[in-house]
């Protein structure tokens, strides 16, 4: 029995919005100084045109099937005082030789633009104090992995900033061109033109990534944005300047320890991690529906589906537990396993079945 193409993407955007998260949300600022949430601002044209429901989760589900490059998108710190804000200038700017850009599109270039900036943050709109209690600006990293076209990052960073942060933030950003993998510098000013304050949540870093991966796409760049856990991936990555601080030292970079998805020691006792748990069976659940689909094309997606989720670490990792857990029948004794008692019924019990 094959399923209609409406049920089966009812079944996807089920599960789908549940392994890779339901419809992005919009950061919401702050009104300064108090604790209210304002309602988020208007949709630009370019955000609305992002692809929602069921496109969306086939689209993502394509590409983390064809483990497209996943973008990073990162708060690496935040300026507590214009002190730190200096420092953090001076540094994506590399003192000046590093072009910045601002939210107007103007080009800032040498000591005298950058000082120029510095006067202007402290003492322009509510101004920034030396030292401040709260995060006077934040510093955002986007990155791509090493070999992806670094004019199509720089550009994507330009139409993200634009669309996440409007007119109504000011910021510059800096492309370093210095390292393998391309990466930009993002600085934002927490306090708005209009004195709200930025106030950024686990949920919108997620949805930064995805709104980074749309425009890099719109430029040519295989992108995506899905959770780790998505992707089976169980291990935290290292910083990258503690990456940078082990290369010059010559010692291998150590990763966090981490639980795995799948625990292959408990996964018989049912001791299975929750979360692995849930990817799993929402991966099972969508591979199952496509692949009972009279569309051709969703029965070769369940394939890439199941193949994916073979190759994930957490499931390679238990796999690989269950393996070496297991004892070689060939080469190691029979333990001794106790004789079962037989108890004879009365011979009107019309059984001789061992009792249990």
């Amino acid at each position: 029995m094959t399923l209609p193409k409406i049920y089966v993407n009812g079944i996807l955007q089920t599960w789908g919005d549940k392994l890779f998260g339901s419809t992005t949300r919009v950061v919401r600022p702050r009104k300064a100084g108090t604790g209210v949430i304002l309602p988020p601002r208007t949709l630009s044209p370019s955000r609305r045109a992002r692809p929602s429901g069921i496109l969306r989760i086939r689209q993502t589900l394509a590409a983390t099937t064809k483990k497209a490059p996943e973008v990073v998108v990162k708060i690496s710190g935040g300026g507590r005082g214009m002190t730190a804000i200096r420092a953090h200038l001076d540094y994506i700017s590399r003192n000046g030789k590093v072009a910045l850009e601002n939210q107007d599109g103007d080009a800032l270039v040498g000591r005298d633009d950058i000082r120029d900036l510095k006067t202007e943050l402290q003492f322009g709109g509510f101004g920034i104090p030396e030292e401040s209690t709260v995060r006077e600006a934040f510093n955002i990293v986007l990155s791509m992995p090493p070999g992806t076209d670094r004019t199509a990052v720089h550009d994507s960073v330009r139409s993200f900033a634009a669309d996440e942060f409007g007119k109504n933030f000011r910021y510059v950003f800096a492309c370093h061109t210095d390292e393998a993998h391309p990466h930009v510098h993002l600085c934002v000013i927490a306090r708005s033109n209009d004195g709200t304050r930025l106030n950024p949540r686990k949920a919108d870093l997620q949805d930064w990534r995805e709104s980074f991966a749309a425009y890099l796409r719109e430029h040519g760049i295989d992108a995506n944005a899905t959770r780790r856990q998505a992707r089976g991936v169980t291990r935290m990555p290292v910083p990258q300047p503690v990456v940078n601080m082990q290369k010059k030292r010559g010692t291998a970079p150590r990763r966090p320890h981490s639980t795995p998805l799948l625990d292959a020691k408990h996964t018989q006792a049912g001791d299975r991690s929750e979360t692995g748990h849930k990817v799993l069976q929402a991966y099972g659940a969508m591979a199952k529906t496509m692949a009972d689909s009279e569309d051709v094309e969703d029965r070769k997606m369940a394939v890439e589906i199941v193949k994916l989720v073979k190759q994930m670490p957490s499931v390679q990792l238990a796999h690989m537990s269950l393996q070496t857990d297991r004892p070689d029948r060939s080469s190691s004794p029979r333990p001794d396993v106790p004789k079962r008692t037989v108890r004879n019924r009365e011979p009107n019990g019309g059984s001789d079945e061992p009792s249990r």
